[in-house]
């Protein structure tokens, strides 16, 4: 028997390994490791499974198959909220992994989902790749919205690296380079099928035509899209920009012994660089960790006005939000200027569920460690862009999570703003990989906006982003220190992706409908569900 015809996943424990290999080589794809390649086969294996599953095995053997890949993948993406419970919220182990593995199964219910079309669907049609990656981008742009949003490694984040490939957001937003990736794994999985069943020819060709169309026409794009802005950039006069990391620990962060010792490092630190004449100054998420506008704070404020007095440019710091006759407490970013004091901020408008405010507290009221000694923030109602006196630059402040959503940062470009501001105190995190996958998805938010992004974080990773993905500047984690680099403002123009949104996710969404159509009309072929 040829080699191929003996490759089927004809009993459970098979089904099963291809799955958690699947999930292997997602996890391998993403921060950490960022071995982007096995992206574009990663769920070749799964699919495999599934596809044989569901033509020679049970309901229930498709559903557990689609399980172990979608929690198992899950969990490779937040293993991290494990850590953070028990460090900060002060949970015990089994209440850590309980709480890990909540997390996990919100984001592997979508992957489950689009396990069991793939047992389902018709593999012998050419339109099955297309199909498949709008299904799963469809499921991607749900997973944005319900439950508050958590689009937490999205597939095409794998990609942050890959330059040429990601352009397409500027038109699509990251949901196209999901499509993309998708499309190439579906089109191998349905070639494997074929070949190995020596079905007929015609459908995978046409579909191996189609995905390698999309694979070139993007890249050709990326290259030409990034070289029309590097030569915008070379005209573009920049602006040195300063970071300032000041790397205090969440576990001490909030104490009152703490205020003036982390007002000293960011005093000493920002000393550090002025003799390379910075432009403008970036403090990260809450660095000071007072209310910035309170009479209660004086002290601590006319401290920091004495350093923007001093530094004798621009200063933009996270603090707590103050609003005169209010209980409420924001997340907020205030500038301030030589001479003047504060002259605008922004309060966060979509906080971290269990971080920031509890849902539901009678229910939850377990975690409430995890807001810390502030207690529950206030959401933010008002965007706002902030233009630099004297610099011809105007300013888009996103405040930690906010930045994983697509729809929420391009707000800023198309109010004006040519330098987007990513504040975050990535702390929570430690050192596990959360800080480098919570960068690798600031990169394809510069690249669908074309427009830069400063990234100050409290404990790393800060450092800049180009319009066009380019990371550069880099600080290590863990570390009080600084980052000096030229930002080059927008002046393209908005994007496709900052003027219209959406637009690509929705298709996916009204394809996603038809093939879950398609795919309910045909016949099931599943065995009796009496075993696995």
């Amino acid at each position: 028997m040829p080699l191929m015809q003996r490759l089927h996943a004809s009993s459970p424990i098979a089904g099963y390994g291809l799955a958690l290999c699947s999930a292997l080589f997602i996890f391998l794809s993403i921060p950490k490791v960022d071995w982007w390649p096995l992206a574009w086969i990663a769920f070749v294996p799964v699919m495999i499974a599934l596809h044989d599953a569901g033509r020679s095995g049970t309901l229930t053997r498709v559903a557990l198959i689609a399980l172990v890949f979608a929690f198992v993948s899950g969990v490779a993406k937040v293993y991290w909220i494990m850590e953070t419970v028990m460090n900060y919220g002060s949970l015990n182990l089994a209440l850590g992994l309980v709480s890990m593995a909540g997390v996990a199964a919100v984001v592997a219910l979508y992957a489950f989902i689009f396990g069991l079309f793939a047992a389902r669907a018709d593999w012998k049609s050419p339109l099955f790749p297309l199909f498949a990656a709008a299904l799963w981008t469809a499921l991607e742009y749900i997973q944005t919205y319900v439950f508050t949003g958590f689009p937490w490694e999205l597939l095409g984040y794998s990609q942050h690296q890959v330059l040429p490939v990601i352009q397409i957001a500027n038109f699509t937003g990251v949901y196209g380079v999901s499509f993309l990736v998708m499309l190439v794994n579906a089109t191998l999985a349905m070639v494997f099928i074929a070949l190995r069943e020596r079905t007929a020819w015609r459908a995978p060709v046409i579909a191996m035509a189609v995905a390698w169309l999309a694979v070139i026409g993007a890249t050709g794009y990326g290259w030409w899209s990034i070289s029309q802005a590097r030569a915008l950039e070379r005209m573009t006069p920049p602006v040195k920009v300063a970071v300032v990391q000041g790397s205090k620990e969440q576990g001490i962060k909030w104490s009152k012994e703490e205020v003036q010792r982390t007002v000293d490092v960011y005093r000493d630190l920002t000393r550090s660089i002025l003799p390379q004449n910075p432009e403008f100054i970036v403090f990260p998420e809450t660095a000071m960790t007072f209310w910035l506008e309170s009479p209660a704070y004086e002290a601590y404020n006319e401290q920091v006005r004495a350093l923007t007095e001093e530094a004798g440019v621009p200063l933009l710091t996270g603090a707590l939000g103050y609003r005169s006759g209010e209980d409420d407490i924001y997340n907020s970013a205030f500038l301030l200027l030589p001479d003047r004091g504060i002259v605008s901020s922004y309060s966060k408008m979509h906080l971290v569920p269990f971080g920031e405010y509890l849902p539901i507290p009678s229910l939850f009221s377990f975690l409430s460690g995890l807001t810390g000694a502030i207690g529950d923030l206030t959401p933010g109602d008002e965007l706002t862009v902030m233009p630099l006196t004297g610099r011809d630059m105007r300013i888009g402040t996103v405040i930690c999570y906010e930045s994983i959503f697509p729809d929420l940062v391009r707000r800023f470009p198309l109010n004006g703003a040519d330098v987007l501001v990513v504040m975050t105190n990535d702390a929570w995190f430690g050192t596990t990989s959360a800080p480098a996958q919570h960068f690798s998805m600031a990169v394809l938010r510069a690249v669908e906006n074309g427009t830069p992004i400063i990234r100050a974080a409290n404990t790393g990773i800060s450092g800049f982003i180009s319009s066009t993905g380019t990371v550069y500047g880099t600080t290590p984690m863990m570390v009080a220190t600084t980052t000096v680099a030229n930002v080059h403002p927008n002046r393209g123009g908005l994007t496709f992706y900052t003027r219209y949104g959406d637009v690509f996710a929705l298709f996916c969404c009204v394809m996603a409908v038809v093939a879950a159509a398609l795919a309910g009309r045909r016949t099931p072929r599943f065995r009796g569900s009496n075993s696995s």
